[in-house]
């Protein structure tokens, strides 16, 4: 879909695409840190806002923002074993040590500066806390698990001891759950059709996301199936069909911090 038809579906007129997305709830908040983990869609990669989503969401709510996210992370193990020390459990646990060791840098601009940004941050002054994983693990193929797994296994595992392992370290803070919009697979195939290689869909690892949230008694902001984006329109929301484009990063700053507002 091109620009003019995202504009016509979102009922967006191109002059005012930035007031009326940043209408509402602006700066209801006033105070606070936000902090965001998760994976390149969380990042900004290729857009030309950059990391700008946390910073974004922090202007529109009066917040604090820092963005702790690693471009190919996923919750659990990764298949490529290189970058498990940024997947989500390993940074939880480097949060809670406050052992950065196992985090190599890697001589990429945003690894290295999400990676300064956790290092340099006081987790006591943290407010909010947003994960944002599921795209990854999906399209690597990271099995689901059980409702009790722990471990970095698997999906549910991973983020069942994350979310314990934050609630530790920052007992005072907010900890949500964020899905991602609709994607396709790895090969660009539709992932309302084709599973990943162990037959599990999108949709499984979204609903096993919502899972661990109740489970956990965490909310969750579910794009997937609230976010307004799906395979008829997202390629007008990201440059390659994944990450999203300054449009993308606007309408999730917008959809999040709202989700913030209202809901936490």
């Amino acid at each position: 879909m091109e620009r003019r038809a995202f504009l016509k579906t979102f009922g967006i007129g191109a002059a005012g695409l930035g007031t009326a997305l940043w209408a509402g709830s602006h700066n209801t908040m006033r105070g606070g840190c936000y902090l965001q983990l998760g994976t390149s869609i969380s990042a900004g990669t290729g857009s030309t806002h950059g990391g700008a989503t946390p910073s974004l969401i922090g202007e529109r709510l009066g917040m604090f923002a820092v963005n702790g996210a690693f471009p190919g992370s996923c919750a659990g193990q990764h298949k490529v074993s290189a970058l498990n020390p940024v997947s989500l459990y390993a940074i939880a646990d480097a949060i809670s040590s406050d052992d950065w060791s196992a985090q190599q840098r890697t001589g990429e601009p945003v690894h290295d500066s999400s990676l300064g940004n956790l290092q340099a941050m006081r987790f006591s002054r943290v407010t909010h806390i947003a994960l944002e994983y599921g795209a990854n693990d999906f399209r690597y193929d990271r099995p689901i698990g059980a409702d009790d797994d722990v471990g970095s296994e698997t999906f549910k595992g991973a983020l069942n001891c994350s979310i314990r392992l934050l609630r530790k370290s920052c007992p005072t803070a907010r900890i949500f759950l964020i899905t991602p919009w609709w994607l396709p697979t790895q090969d660009d195939r539709d992932s309302d059709v084709y599973p990943n290689r162990l037959g599990c869909f999108l949709r499984d690892y979204i609903a096993a996301m919502m899972h661990v949230a109740d489970i956990n008694r965490v909310p969750c902001l579910d794009l997937f199936n609230s976010g307004g984006v799906s395979k008829t329109n997202y390629r007008a929301l990201t440059h390659d069909g994944v990450h999203p484009n300054n449009w993308g990063v606007l309408l999730r700053a917008v959809q999040i911090s709202s989700f913030i507002s209202t809901s936490l």
